[in-house]
């Protein structure tokens, strides 16, 4: 009986053993998985520097139809948006008081013709008497001037007479050049001086560019080297041209400099005054280590990449040089060929663990009979 409290104290310590837990488990790893797309690799391009450039688009040509007579405007027939070729007829000046100029200094060339020939005939006559010494040297001089005056009257009056008649030709307004009207400045009925302005044309099958940039980067502009545009309200579209010229003084107070870029248009799907933002080259082209720009990532004031190097992923500080496109270079902190993840994927930690996740292959159906 006193062996009994014992194997009772026992019984309870082996009772609180066998309901006492197993001890846990050391938790696993966690290790990252990306899709093939998630990843990118590093590949040498061709990429040439840059500077930004912007400015404003506008009509590589203009020209002012004007009055070169005064008058009423009879008719105009042109307006705003309407295609017009050099010498067609745009309009009408009233012309009834340049025909009646025109008459009168027709007449008076008839009159000045009229005198001329009675002159002649004074002259012939005098000449012969003189060679009969019927009158004297003096006389014949005289008869001689009268000629000469009245040719000279005759050609003063053809002269007004071609004035004239340039003047009713004038009350026809003609188109100075191909393009397309941009501003119609009177209507029918109105009058306008001598150099009044009708309308203007604009040639748009080419447009200027105007930009200002920084007086360092310009020095490293040159004409001739080539732009690539993106236009306000066209996002899909991405024009080309080149510098034409470069202004060699600076603007006082801004100390920028003015460059003017030539785009072809004939297609005609710009119109001036839209704003246009781009690049202009600016160096030699070279093969440059480049990602996406999509890859890089600022943390802490620096500019980071995550590299899959073998199953660890690494961070990477880097250094990064000219865009084009979508693609950045790399100066510093990357060698071509290896990849890094393409996009920001969230927080990642540098050194965990991470594999690529495989494809799942494609079933084939087998063909009957095989």
């Amino acid at each position: 009986m006193k062996l009994l409290p014992f194997v009772l104290a026992l019984a309870a310590l082996s009772l609180v053993a066998c309901n006492r837990a197993p001890p846990a488990a050391p938790a696993a790893t966690a290790q990252l998985e990306f899709a093939a797309a998630d990843l990118v690799g590093a590949e040498l391009r061709p990429m040439t520097p840059t500077v930004v450039i912007s400015g404003t688009l506008r009509p590589w040509r203009e020209a002012t139809v004007k009055a070169k007579v005064a008058g009423e405007v009879l008719a105009l027939t042109v307006r705003e948006g309407d295609t017009v070729k050099s010498g067609q007829v745009i309009g009408r000046i009233d012309a009834n008081d340049y025909r009646a100029r025109l008459a009168g200094a027709e007449a008076d060339v008839a009159a000045a013709q009229a005198a001329l020939g009675v002159a002649d005939k004074n002259q012939a006559t005098q000449a012969a008497l003189l060679a009969k010494n019927f009158i004297s040297a003096n006389a014949y001089d005289t008869t001689a001037g009268n000629r000469d005056a009245a040719k000279a009257r005759l050609d003063a009056a053809k002269a007004a007479a071609d004035v004239a008649r340039k003047a009713l030709a004038d009350t026809t307004l003609l188109a100075t050049m191909d393009g397309i009207v941009s501003a119609r400045i009177v209507q029918a009925g109105e009058r306008v001086a001598v150099d009044g302005r009708i309308v203007t044309i604009s040639d748009i099958s080419r447009l200027e560019l105007a930009a200002s940039v920084a007086a360092g980067d310009s020095a490293r502009l040159s004409t001739g080297a080539e732009i690539t545009l993106g236009v306000e309200g066209l996002s899909d579209l991405r024009v080309t041209g080149r510098i034409e010229r470069i202004n060699p003084s600076a603007a006082a107070g801004s100390r920028t400099i003015e460059l003017y870029a030539l785009i072809d248009n004939r297609d005609a799907r710009l119109r001036g005054g839209l704003f246009a933002q781009g690049e202009a080259a600016a160096g030699v082209t070279e093969q440059r280590v480049a990602v996406p720009a999509s890859a890089v990532r600022e943390e802490g004031g620096a500019l980071v990449l995550y590299v899959l190097s073998g199953e660890k992923l690494q961070r990477r500080q880097v250094r990064t040089t000219l865009m084009q496109g979508e693609w950045v270079a790399i100066t510093e902190g990357l060698a071509a060929g290896e990849r890094v993840v393409r996009y920001n994927l969230g927080p990642l930690k540098d050194g965990s663990r991470a594999t690529v996740k495989l494809a799942a292959p494609v079933a084939i159906a087998p063909t009957p009979g095989s």
